[in-house]
C-alpha cells in the first residue's frame, strides 16, 4: 500500500499482513554480485548456513518452496477520471473514473483536483481541506473534501444480481472557495486524478495462480506470472461503532503498553489488530486471540547505528503466543510484522527489542534493538 504523510505507517504493515500474508515471505541475499562474477559456468550453488538444525523443516522445505525474481504487486494505478460538470444545484459531485465502465474501477485515493472555468487558461487547484498540513501560500482558498458511500445497485443488478459478492464504494466530492463561496460562478468543470483499483476483478479471475500478465511498457523480462493470489478486495467502509474504535486507537502507543499488565497490554494490542480484519474471517480472528500476553520493560542497550559506540534507553517487548491458534499461518510472521509495527510507535531517540515466545517451542523470534522511526513532534 502507498504510504501517506498524515497516516501512521505501522498500520499499513498490519493491513498488508491480514490482507495478503505472502507479501512478507521474502528475503534478500546480499553481496552475490561479486561472487557470481567469479563463477566460470552458467550455474552456481548457494548454501545457506543456520545456527541450528530443525528436523521438521528439513522434511517440509525443499527447492519447490523457493522462487527467484519474485516481488509483491498491488492492483493500484493512477487514472484520469471523467470530467465532472459543476452545476449550482449540486453540492456533492460524484467522481466516476469511466462512465462507460463504472464497475471496472474503484477509487482508492484522490491525488489531484483541479477546476476549469470559462475563459480561464490556467487550472485552479483544489487542495484537501482536512490535510495534516498545507505548504501552499496564505492566499490559497480553494479546497475539497470527500465522502465515501456504499455503491448502490443498478436496476439491472437488482433484477439479475451483481456480478460478484463485492460491490465496493463510490466517492463524492464537495468543494469550497473562501473568496467566492461556495465556489466561483465561472467554474464549469472539475478534473480529478486518482489512484484506482479494478474493484472486484480479483473475484472474477479467481484461481489465477500460474496465469501470465501483459506489461503495458517494455522491460527486460520474458514473462510476468502470478505465483500466489490475488487476494480478495476489502471495503474501506466501516459500519456501526467501528469508527469510534478506530478513534480510540489514537491513544495506543508504547507508553500505554508499558503502563499496563501483560494481559491488559495483550488485550489492547488484540483490539487494534481486530480492526484490520474482516469480521467474517474466523482464521485471522483466531490468530489474534493467540496473542496471550505483552510484557514490557525499560532496558539499556548499545544503539544499532554506525559511528562511535553509544548506549541508550529503550523498550524490551516480550510477546507470548499460542501457536495452536496459527493453524495454516505463522506466529513468527505475525511477530515479525509486530516487531516493525512497535518500532514505528517509538520516537527516533529510542528503540525497541521485541521477543516472541511460544508456549510450545520457546523463543521463536529474538529481535535485535531496532531504532524508532516516529518523529519527536
Amino acid at each position: 500500500l502507498p504510504s501517506t504523510l498524515p497516516g501512521f505507517d505501522g498500520y499499513r504493515l498490519v493491513q498488508e499482513y491480514f490482507a495478503f500474508p505472502h507479501r512478507f515471505l521474502f528475503f534478500d541475499l546480499c553481496g552475490l554480485g561479486p561472487a557470481l562474477r567469479q563463477v566460470g559456468g552458467r550455474e552456481a550453488e548457494v548454501v545457506l548456513l543456520f545456527s541450528r538444525g530443525d528436523t521438521g523443516l528439513q522434511q517440509t522445505v525443499d527447492a519447490s518452496c523457493l522462487a527467484l525474481n519474485c516481488v509483491p504487486a498491488i492492483n493500484l494505478f493512477e487514472q484520469r477520471c471523467d470530467r465532472i460538470h459543476v452545476t449550482p444545484q449540486t453540492h456533492d459531485f460524484h467522481v466516476v473514473v469511466d462512465r462507460a465502465r463504472p464497475m471496472d474501477f474503484e477509487i482508492h485515493q484522490l491525488l489531484e483536483v483541479s477546476g476549469h472555468g470559462i475563459g480561464e487558461h490556467t487550472e485552479r487547484p483544489f487542495l484537501p481541506f482536512y490535510a495534516a498540513f498545507h505548504t501552499e501560500s496564505d492566499n490559497h482558498n480553494a479546497y475539497y473534501a470527500l465522502q465515501r458511500e456504499p455503491r448502490l445497485l443498478s436496476q439491472q443488478q437488482l433484477r439479475d444480481g451483481p456480478r460478484s459478492s463485492y460491490i465496493g464504494s463510490e466517492v463524492f466530492l464537495s468543494i469550497v472557495d473562501a473568496r467566492e463561496a461556495p465556489y466561483p460562478d465561472a467554474l464549469q468543470q472539475l478534473s480529478v486524478r486518482a489512484l484506482c483499483s479494478n474493484r472486484d476483478l480479483p473475484l472474477l479471475i479467481g484461481g489465477a495462480a500460474g496465469s501470465t500478465l501483459t506489461l503495458e511498457g517494455t522491460a527486460p523480462v520474458k514473462e510476468v506470472r502470478i505465483v500466489k493470489g490475488p487476494s480478495r478486495p476489502l471495503s474501506a467502509l466501516r459500519e456501526g461503532n467501528v469508527a469510534w474504535r478506530f478513534v480510540n486507537q489514537l491513544s495506543l502507543n508504547h507508553l500505554s503498553l508499558l503502563d499496563s499488565s501483560p494481559e491488559q497490554g495483550a488485550a489492547a494490542l488484540r483490539e487494534m489488530l481486530r480492526l484490520q480484519v474482516h469480521e467474517a474471517d474466523s482464521a485471522q480472528h483466531k490468530q489474534i486471540e493467540g496473542l496471550r500476553s505483552v510484557h514490557t520493560e525499560a532496558v539499556v542497550r548499545r544503539l544499532p547505528m554506525p559511528g562511535p559506540i553509544a548506549f541508550g534507553r529503550g523498550l524490551r517487548i516480550d510477546l507470548e503466543v499460542d501457536e495452536l491458534a496459527f493453524q495454516g499461518g505463522s506466529a513468527y510472521l505475525l511477530g515479525s510484522v509486530l516487531e516493525t509495527f512497535l518500532a514505528r510507535h517509538v520516537s527516533m531517540n529510542g528503540f525497541t527489542e521485541t521477543h516472541v515466545h511460544s508456549a510450545t517451542r520457546g523463543d521463536i523470534l529474538i529481535g535485535r534493538p531496532r531504532c524508532g522511526t516516529r518523529p519527536l513532534a
